[in-house]
């Protein structure tokens, strides 16, 4: 289930469609995690429900390299390369 917090303040640039993909290909992944354990993680399941679709794989290859410690993270440098400015998950 996605946090309300989530759909009231999401980041520009990441619609509330982009959030409830990335929650349903994230879902069950233990904080914190590197880049390729996102992508690994979301390509793992191939069918059904909770099958990521090519969108949501394409826009977290996008995401700037780096450690994510959660959820928000995720988001957040989802909504940065969606605007043109990737950096690292930390911020530099």
């Amino acid at each position: 289930m996605i946090e309300k917090r989530h759909q009231d303040k999401r980041p520009i640039g990441v619609s509330r469609a982009d959030i409830a993909h990335f929650d349903r290909a994230l879902r069950g992944l233990r904080y914190p995690v590197e880049k390729w354990q996102l992508i690994a993680h979301a390509v793992q399941v191939t069918d059904g429900p909770e099958a990521a679709d090519g969108r949501t794989i394409e826009q977290l290859w996008a995401l700037p390299a780096g450690r994510y410690r959660n959820f928000d993270q995720v988001l957040a440098g989802a909504a940065r390369t969606a605007r043109g400015h990737p950096r690292r998950a930390d911020g530099a």
